[in-house]
């Protein structure tokens, strides 16, 4: 409900009970799993025919990351991986707080997408370095939240797929996963009820703090781990 009602928050909030009970390495494919089925439901089609031209390039850098990120996994400590998806994200939350007197440019948001691609592959968390990405490009917290929902639908699904290809038995426990895939279904479509009706500043502050408690649970997780 918090990921199609803010555009963030799934992985972050059932995230860390699905690594501890499940393992990262099983946790990961099946968050990736779950929040294809929230960006399925939340993507609006109107903005898919009046942003097509930031999509598209968020996608073509989510994609990239994606990509490189699964290439470069094996050779990655479980550790190192959740610190460093942390340290992103607090520094897009950074990016928030400081005065931008002009938006980034295609390159700029080209790299942010690509970081958010790594984020989706390695920890499940693209969400926040995306929702960085479109308000440093001068977008409103309300149009993020719609914005974000597409292009996360195919960084999820992609990165989902590849590694269920490469890790097929991290779906091997039946069907406990259509009970979660039956009550995401249920509160992305509450999340999307409530989503007109919540006020800007609201989304604004909802994504800081999510964001906020996303790199604590990540460093902790990460420490843990070391």
């Amino acid at each position: 409900m918090l990921q199609v009602g803010v555009g963030i928050g799934f992985s972050i909030i059932a995230g860390p009970p699905m690594m501890i009970l499940l393992g990262t390495s099983t946790a990961v494919p099946v968050l990736l799993l779950l929040n294809t089925v929230v960006s399925v439901v939340a993507t609006n089609r109107h903005v898919l025919n009046t942003d097509r031209q930031t999509i598209r390039t968020a996608i073509i850098g989510c994609l990239a990351g994606v990509v490189v990120g699964l290439a470069v996994y094996p050779w990655l400590t479980e550790a190192f991986v959740l610190a460093l998806t942390a340290s992103l994200l607090l520094i897009g939350l950074l990016t928030t707080l400081l005065p931008l007197r002009r938006s980034v440019g295609t390159a700029g948001f080209l790299t942010i997408s690509c970081l958010s691609g790594l984020a989706t592959v390695w920890a499940a968390t693209p969400g926040p370095l995306m929702i960085f990405g479109l308000i440093a490009k001068g977008r409103g917290a309300k149009d993020v939240a719609k914005l974000v929902q597409p292009i996360a639908l195919v960084g999820y699904g992609t990165a989902f797929l590849l590694h269920s290809l490469s890790t097929p038995q991290a779906f091997g426990y039946g069907l406990q996963i259509w009970g979660f895939v039956a009550l995401t279904l249920i509160s992305s479509l509450i999340g999307r009820r409530v989503r007109p009706v919540l006020p800007q500043t609201l989304v604004t502050t909802a994504i800081r703090v999510v964001s906020f408690l996303a790199c604590g649970v990540l460093f902790h997780r990460a420490f843990t781990i070391a």
